[in-house]
Parts: structure tokens; sequence; C-alpha cells
């Protein structure tokens, strides 16, 4: 991936565009459906509205999902095209008119909610929820047979179906199977009482559950995070191409002798001399503050072990093994730098957490760039 990261950022995400597009590419042609590309949480950290841009203008989507009213209006005003919205969280009964207003489709989740739609002449388009198993949000089983007699009494047929899975990227669980064949028992006697549209969307599949090949009953999938390059652990699918790249500044070196400590708690201490980069980014930034004498980054292709706590604006990490760094140099927090690489899964093993949170993790004040660059 091109550098570009120039003065004067302080810390920036590159965002390859290009890269984006040929995994939307790719996962419609490992499950030949429609793809729904989930961009909730400003895009899972990457910028909804670039993003939403090219997804919509060279990925082939004709709709997308969001978590929440408030993303779902934002893309509204900031698109003249005609597409579809899906709000993956549904609504409260007091916002559906801005749901009518703004031509969104809420994913009904709730008894409550349906019932509270009725005897209005007219309704967006909905999509229900089926709970299977994940006991998130979605109508469990012995709530759909009454859900079935206020849908009958709805002007217009329903425009989807669909429910989430819960662990689609465990290879050995069952559990699939299972959420799936309930699933598609509800989807029929949904259809033998018409009241699915006949073009309605039928979806559960996520990442995971695309990269499995559990797609069959599906007319749409929901990928998130194979989206931005990040295929779920240890399944094998679809060529991903990572979309970002996360860098800093060596904004200052240091040297320091035996027994010195380093950082706030003075939670490292030198064992020998070393040379210390101090490198411009930290917790403030996203980067996760439990990286602190664990994680890793790249110098001039090399890694360099963190030392000391990550503190707000600032960590540090020992150069003394890599020759002639000095001031202005990349460190590459998430990326490739010659033949190393660090990726959001491995930055995740080292917080003890997933990618997801990583991604979502990087803050505002990250400076984002994007550009269109071959995946390779």
């Amino acid at each position: 991936m091109a550098k570009i990261f120039e003065f004067p950022y302080r810390t920036v995400a590159e965002i390859n565009l290009q890269a984006l597009v040929k995994n939307m590419v790719s996962l419609r042609a490992a499950c030949r459906r429609e793809v729904i590309p989930v961009i909730k949480a400003d895009a899972y950290g990457h910028g909804v509205l670039p993003v939403a841009k090219v997804l919509l203008q060279r990925g082939g989507a004709e709709a997308v999902a969001v978590a929440t009213l408030e993303e779902a209006i934002q893309l509204r005003h900031h698109f003249d095209r005609p597409f579809t919205i899906l709000v993956l969280s549904g609504f409260l009964p007091h916002q559906i008119d801005a749901y009518f207003r703004y031509n969104l489709i809420p994913i009904i989740h709730s008894l409550n909610h349906l019932k509270s739609l009725q005897g209005r002449a007219q309704l967006p388009p909905l999509h229900l929820k089926i709970d299977t198993g994940m006991n998130r949000l979605g109508l469990k089983p012995d709530e759909l047979p009454e859900a079935m007699k206020v849908l009958a009494g709805f002007p217009e047929k329903l425009a989807g179906i669909s429910t989430h899975l819960a662990n689609s990227d465990d290879p050995r669980s069952q559990f699939i199977d299972e959420q799936i064949a309930l699933f598609e028992s509800w989807c029929k006697r949904f259809r033998e009482a018409r009241l699915l549209n006949t073009d309605a969307r039928i979806h559960y599949a996520n990442s995971a559950a695309i990269m499995r090949d559990r797609t069959k009953e599906c007319t749409a999938v929901r990928p998130g995070l194979s989206l931005y390059g990040v295929g779920p652990a240890g399944i094998p699918g679809v060529t991903l191409y990572p979309v970002l790249q996360w860098k800093a500044r060596v904004i200052s070196l240091k040297n320091v002798v035996a027994g010195e400590t380093v950082g706030y708690g003075r939670t490292f201490t030198t064992e020998k001399p070393e040379r210390l980069a101090l490198i411009s980014v930290g917790y403030a930034d996203g980067y996760p503050r439990i990286l602190g004498n664990q994680g890793e980054l790249l110098i001039r292709g090399v890694r360099a072990k963190l030392c000391g706590r990550v503190s707000m604006d600032l960590c540090a990490a020992r150069v003394t093994h890599i020759p002639d760094v000095k001031e202005g140099d990349l460190a590459t927090l998430i990326g490739s730098d010659g033949k190393q690489s660090i990726w959001a899964g491995e930055v995740a093993s080292w917080a003890n957490t997933i990618p997801y949170e990583v991604f979502t993790g990087i803050s505002q004040r990250v400076q984002k760039i994007y550009f269109d660059s071959e995946a390779t």
C-alpha cells in the first residue's frame, strides 16, 4: 500500500478504497447473493460517507445497513441517488414518522413495536427480525403467531425477514445449523401466510456465514468486518484485502541507561542501555492503553516492542536494534512496512479483544486519508 502520510499529521489512518471495492466484489462472487454492506459505527471506523460513496458508485451496492436512525438520516442527507437503508436496531414508536419521511427501513425486533404500528394507513417498508437463539434483538418464536396476526392487518406485506447468527465464526459449532433450520421453518410459514413480498429480502448471513458458504436460504447477505479486509479467524474463504493502515510519527528519541523506568506508573525498567522512540499516538487516538509493555509496531520495516504504558497522546518503543531511526520516521501501528506486517487481528490479540473494537475505537482526531491503489 502506498505511503502517503505526510506532515502536518501526527497520526493518520490510510483507507484504500480500491481494496474495499475488491472485497465487495469477492464477497458477492463467493455467495452469489445481493450484498448489503454493513456500514454502521462510521463504517467500522473507516469513515461512513467515503465508504458508502464508493460502495454505491463502484461496489454495486443497492442497499446498506446501519445501526441507528441518526446514522441513516446522515446518509440520506449526503446522497441524492435512491438506495435502500436498513436500520438494524429498529425504531422506537415515536420515531416511525422519520422512517417514513426519509424512506428508511426499520428492522422490527419487538412485538410491542410491531403492535404500535396497527391502524396506520401508511408505513415505511418493514423487515421483521426473528430471534433464533442469540437472545439479543428479535421476536422469539412463541411471539411469532401473534405477530403474524398483526401483520395480516397491515396495508403492505413485509419487505424482508432476518435473523442474526450467534457463532458462525466457529467452524466446530453446529448451532448455526439449528439457527438456520429454525429460521427457514418460520420463513416458510410467513410465505404460506402470504405475509412476505415476492421480492422480500431474506437475510441472515454475516461475514463468517458467507465464508462458510452458509447462505442457501438467503436472497441477501450482510457482511461487516470482511468488507474491511479482515476474515473470521480459522475459516478459509475468499481473498480479502486490508483496507486500513494506521500510522504515526516518531517525534522524539531518547537514550536511557540500565535501571531507568519509562512512563506513568514506572511499569517498565531497562535492563541495559536502550534507545527509545516516542510515537505520536496514544489512547485518546484509540490506540489501546492495554498494549503497554506488550504491543509492537513497525519502524523501518522492523518490529519494535512498546515499553511502558500507552499514555493519552504518546507511547514509547525500544528501537535499540533498529539502526538510523530518526525523528519523523513512520511508525506503523496497523499495516505493512517492508516485509513485515501487523494487522488488526494481531493488535486485538495483544489487547485481549477483537478487530471490531480496534477499528471502531480509532478516534475522530486520527486524520483519515482516502486513496485508490492496487490491492495486493
